[in-house]
């Protein structure tokens, strides 16, 4: 009889660890997520993976192209709409909302027949410990400590303690420091802490001293972009009796990493995707794909379960960034290798951006070049996309969410709701649907050991 593994997914997003957990077969009983644009794209995702369950994807096609309703879907299949409500908890994380989170989540567990949680994810929002974000809240004399979210995340855990946690974040986490104290200590001595007992693997210690081992570059596990994060796997520790080699888990996933000269490019992430000028596409459904001879393989794998292209809409832009947009390109055309504002100021100086301190902004144009990995796709790009244009100077623009989308590895039947800021805004603050996978597959295989 085959075994269901099932997810809780904490700060979830627009859901793309859940993505990458529920293709290697975890079930997402729950995601908590307070952002209504991103609950929505959750919600659809829910909607998709039930109707796949019944074989009805044709009615999936016909909601993105816009030919029905979700409602319309509800009122043919009302255990969807029961099944999408209990899952997706659209919920803001505070003290006095968590008795309240708990009980909706035992709720779903219930309608879902999980008796308990295999796997528990998330990651606390991480804007309080990049750099930017930590200078405006101490400039703002806000306490840090009203961001440690993660307490929030500890408070579910002892209610639900569920096998195994992943717990993700930025790099960042690992400097930021409150009342003389590092965060990140913190975090791990919370954890040490927790009952019933949790193991870190490895040691805490060996985290403490060494936490840089714990950085995952999204690269090295066929996503077509340079994204660093901190992944913190831990087992509830009596587990071990059943299964001692669950303390070599992140080992394990380490092993599976590619090596750099194997990395996957912007070319083969967004080559085949169809050209579309400043102002051109369609922010649901585009169309079908165009005929090309060569499809490469990451392509074919975005592909799978798509009859089509959603959510790719080029910005319209001041002809004044066009005109640097193509200073950009040009450059990187003709040097083999990027341009910095201050070449753009020394060539075409009339093209100088309107900033009183431009050294702050040297790097605010940057061109995802063709035979490179994308650079980490922020939530930034929901405001411009100066740091990501695309290298075709035909097209001449920044990314497309598709495009963005493709770099973060989500498939191309995953469909983002919501104006396109809010969709920009969901694809930069998500993890990778293809890391979340490898974590995914790593701790499955585990707990099969373990429930075998």
């Amino acid at each position: 009889m085959k075994q269901n593994f099932f997810t809780v997914d904490l700060f979830a997003g627009c859901g793309g660890i859940s993505e990458g957990f529920h293709q290697v077969g975890f079930d997402p009983v729950a995601q908590v997520e307070m952002h209504g644009p991103a609950c929505e794209t959750l919600r659809t995702r829910q909607v998709y993976y039930e109707l796949v369950k019944r074989r009805r994807f044709d009615l999936y096609e016909e909601y993105v192209r816009g030919l029905i309703t979700r409602e319309q879907i509800f009122s043919k299949f009302e255990d969807i709409r029961k099944a999408v409500s209990l899952r997706v908890i659209q919920e803001t994380l505070r003290e006095e909302s968590i008795h309240s989170v708990i009980a909706k989540i035992r709720d779903s567990m219930k309608f879902h027949g999980a008796k308990k949680i295999n796997v528990f994810l998330g990651g606390p929002p991480c804007q309080p410990y990049s750099i930017i974000n930590r200078a405006r809240i101490l400039k703002n004399g806000d306490a840090l400590s009203r961001n440690y979210l993660y307490e929030h995340y500890l408070s579910l855990m002892r209610e639900l303690i569920p096998d195994v946690f992943i717990y993700e974040n930025v790099p960042g986490l690992f400097s930021v420091q409150d009342g003389g104290q590092k965060i990140f200590h913190k975090l791990l001595h919370d954890f040490e802490e927790m009952k019933p007992a949790y193991k870190i693997i490895p040691p805490l210690k060996l985290v403490s001293e060494d936490p840089h081992s714990y950085i995952l570059n999204s690269a090295d596990f066929g996503v077509p972009q340079t994204r660093k994060r901190l992944i913190l796997i831990g087992y509830r520790q009596d587990l071990e009796q059943k299964n001692e080699k669950i303390r070599e888990i992140f080992e394990k996933l380490r092993q599976t990493r590619i090596n750099p000269d194997e990395y996957l490019t912007i070319k083969d992430a967004v080559g085949d995707l169809p050209h579309v000028k400043p102002g051109e596409g369609e922010d649901k459904f585009f169309g079908q794909y165009p005929e090309k001879t060569e499809i490469r393989d990451y392509q074919k794998k975005m592909r799978i379960s798509s009859s089509g292209i959603l959510n790719h809409r080029a910005r319209t832009h001041m002809p004044s960034d066009l005109d640097r947009y193509r200073f950009f390109i040009q450059y990187w055309m003709e040097n083999k290798k990027p341009a910095t504002l201050k070449n753009l100021i020394n060539q075409w100086p009339a093209f100088s951006p309107d900033h009183e301190n431009l050294d702050e902004y040297v790097d605010r144009f940057k061109v995802q070049w063709w035979t490179k990995p994308a650079s980490t796709i922020t939530a930034h790009i929901s405001k411009d996309g100066h740091y990501f244009i695309h290298p075709d100077i035909k097209q001449c623009r920044s990314f497309t969410v598709r495009e963005a989308a493709r770099c973060q590895s989500f498939p191309d039947n995953f469909f983002f709701e919501g104006p396109r800021t809010e969709q920009f805004r969901q694809v930069g603050n998500a993890v990778p649907p293809l890391l979340a996978r490898a974590i995914g597959m790593a701790v499955k295989k585990e707990l099969e050991r373990i429930y075998s």
